[in-house]
């Protein structure tokens, strides 16, 4: 797992700058470094931008990393009250506007859009229905529908149910701190305590009452029409040792997409892009290349990158 430094120093040494941005009404920090290829990464649930650190090093090969903090995570505020319900600000859909409303007012195009888990649901709605500035998409350890079904057996591990889902929200509504102890500790496959210490400070930096209505958005989804309206480039990443969600998933959303690869590393758990960064990198230069080109044929699953 690369991670030498704190995500926040990581960005330092790489020249990061926070803008502050409105967008849509809603006050966002924008976490920005390098130029070129607009990379515009999502992160996932009680997360924040800086946790895309470890793409810092993309950079140096000619893109431009843009990593905002969504309402209520990390250094942004909670939804603008007067203009916003909470509720509806902070769901998938209401995220996605968000992001379509952010790409437009900085004027991107050729976007590669990267979505790491809720970040990944708010990638696939957004490409499903706006693709217009986009050049690729890539998902990290996520599935379409967390909550499980008769017809569906890739839900989240262990699987949500009324209890305890009520039960977790009991638990962020009481004390904060030691559910984000709970779900930092599924997160990676191997021990690192810089990258864990870096994301639980981006995780208790949240609004536990805006992760709440998030996280109860993110187990309502069904996003499995919406996969077959993805055209672009694609790439689904999963960790072979995730504790999220099954590996199997991955044929099935790439089976589920025109344009899309699967890849899984065996060795990585819920953050690939953390625990096994360069293998990572090299597989959004490679879609990239191949996204802003042409069209990329579909593939099947793998276990490697190209």
């Amino acid at each position: 797992m690369a991670t030498a430094a704190s995500f926040s120093r990581t960005w330092q040494a790489f020249g990061g700058r926070k803008d502050v941005l409105r967008v849509d009404g809603q006050q966002l920090v924008v976490h920005r470094a390098g130029a070129g290829i607009p990379l515009v990464a999502i992160h996932g649930w009680a997360m924040g931008g800086q946790s895309f650190a470890p793409q810092l090093e993309l950079t140096r090969q000619g893109f431009e990393l843009i990593a905002p903090d969504l309402p209520g995570f990390a250094g942004s505020p909670g939804p603008d009250v007067t203009t916003h319900s909470p509720r509806d600000a902070s769901s998938i859909s209401a995220y996605s506007e968000l992001f379509r409303a952010l790409i437009e007012a900085m004027d991107l195009d050729q976007v590669i859009l990267v979505g790491w888990s809720m970040g990944a649901a708010i990638a696939w709605h957004l490409a499903s229905r706006n693709d217009q500035f986009l050049a690729g998409l890539i998902s990290i350890d996520m599935s379409p529908k967390v909550a499980p079904a008769e017809d569906w057996q890739f839900a989240m591990s262990p699987a949500p149910t009324p209890a305890t889902m009520k039960a977790s929200l009991e638990s962020m509504a009481g004390d904060w701190p030691a559910y984000c102890d709970l779900f930092l500790d599924r997160i990676f496959a191997h021990p690192d305590d810089i990258a864990r210490t870096s994301l639980a400070r981006l995780a208790l930096a949240a609004d536990s009452q805006i992760a709440a209505l998030a996280w109860q958005s993110l187990m309502a989804i069904d996003l499995r029409r919406d996969l077959p309206q993805i055209a672009v480039p694609s790439l689904t990443i999963h960790g072979g040792q995730s504790r999220l969600y099954p590996v199997t998933v991955a044929a099935e959303i790439a089976r589920s997409m025109p344009n899309c690869r699967a890849l899984v590393f065996e060795e990585a758990g819920h953050a690939p892009h953390i625990e096994i960064a360069p293998a990572f990198n090299a597989a959004v230069s490679d879609l990239a290349a191949r996204g802003i080109r042409t069209k990329a044929p579909r593939h099947p699953l793998s276990s490697h990158p190209w």
